[in-house]
């Protein structure tokens, strides 16, 4: 113990100063292990969840309800198999929601160069903005417009950058500083370019984001406890067994269906991953449907609807609206015209949900 006291006295400290520190930080060291070991096996119970079978999946053709009842029940898993798949596509752009700066060559112009001229432009830009080259193909055929690539050669190259978004339209500022480099990059590359009135444009980003104002729907279901409240872990088993996938912070589950997420589930601020799984907290959970972003073909509101009447009946719930009345099926009805509406809008003015467009649009 002498060595102790020595050292002790070598850093300014008692014997009872020292030994209390070193408990506490051996506590402390304990508490960090037990708190990473708590998490990691969230998560591989969460993984374990995913695997087992679903019980929705379990229902047969001659189980489901027949007629026009909006809570027939197919199962999700069979609604998936049914449906199309709906692939990532790849962003062009696009003159009803760009503005776009078409640039000229008196003679093709190699990719490398234009990527080179490129490279300082911003890539974290509040609005985005895109660049495609036109290649000339074999004799007869029809060019094509694509982003450029070094080894590519190139006739003409528009730039372009997106006039609204969930943000707002796009300002003079920022409209002008786009204009400003692509006058800029047309002078680096010896080339003509058409400018746009900078003031028609600004009008345009302001009717586009009107539009988008009007379609801009995220549509709830909220489910409620008959009775006292739910656990997380309760609402993750059964979230898990519908087939529901958690994302990667644990904030909500996600039901994607054709390769895509149609809606997702949240019980309030929880987290799955971080929060004591086992505390009665939860008075409800509500599933979310970003309209927009998903295609009308999918039926995403139908979809979610049957889940919302699994999911309260697995967990003795019963679902309500925003204002917290029960949803009954009048409401229900409403609701879906209304929906129609504004997928028939959004298909009128040449941006369908879903579509890309669609998905820029509502970023």
């Amino acid at each position: 113990m002498s060595g102790f006291a020595e050292f002790a006295a070598s850093i300014g400290l008692s014997e009872l100063q020292l030994s209390l520190g070193l408990i506490g930080f051996s506590l402390l060291l304990v508490l960090m292990i037990y708190n990473a070991l708590r998490i990691r096996k969230a998560e591989v119970e969460e993984l374990d969840q995913a695997n087992e079978p679903s019980h929705y999946s379990d229902a047969s053709p001659d189980s489901q309800q027949s007629g026009s009842d909006l809570r027939s029940e197919p199962t999700l898993s069979n609604m998936a198999a049914s449906t199309p798949v709906i692939m990532p596509p790849v962003e062009k752009i696009d003159s009803l929601i760009d503005c776009i700066f078409a640039l000229r060559f008196s003679q093709a112009i190699s990719g490398q160069e234009i990527l080179a001229a490129l490279e300082s432009w911003p890539t974290n830009s509040q609005h985005i903005w895109l660049c495609e080259g036109l290649v000339s193909q074999a004799p007869g055929a029809e060019p094509i417009w694509q982003a450029p690539e070094a080894e590519g050669s190139y006739l003409e190259l528009q730039v372009a950058i997106q006039l609204a978004n969930r943000s707002g339209p796009i300002g003079v500022v920022d409209l002008s500083d786009f204009a400003s480099r692509a006058q800029a990059l047309a002078n680096t590359l010896d080339a003509e370019i058409d400018l746009p009135p900078i003031n028609d444009v600004l009008e345009g980003a302001k009717a586009i984001d009107s539009f988008a104002a009007q379609c801009d729907i995220q549509l709830g279901i909220t489910i409620q406890p008959k009775v006292d409240r739910w656990t997380l872990g309760e609402i993750r088993s059964v979230v898990t067994k519908a087939g529901f996938q958690l994302s990667r912070d644990g904030r909500e589950y996600l039901r994607i269906i054709s390769n895509l997420t149609n809606y997702k589930l949240i019980a309030e601020q929880s987290n799955f991953l971080r929060d004591d799984l086992s505390k009665s907290t939860i008075s409800s959970v509500t599933l979310l449907l970003d309209l927009p972003k998903v295609p009308q073909e999918l039926e995403p509101f139908k979809a979610m609807l049957n889940d919302a009447h699994l999911l309260a009946e697995s967990l003795n719930g019963h679902l309500v609206d925003d204002a917290g009345r029960p949803l009954v099926e009048d409401a229900v009805v409403a609701i879906q015209a209304q929906l129609d509406q504004i997928y028939q809008s959004m298909s009128q003015h040449g941006i369908a949900a879903g579509s890309l467009a669609a998905s820029r649009l509502f970023s």
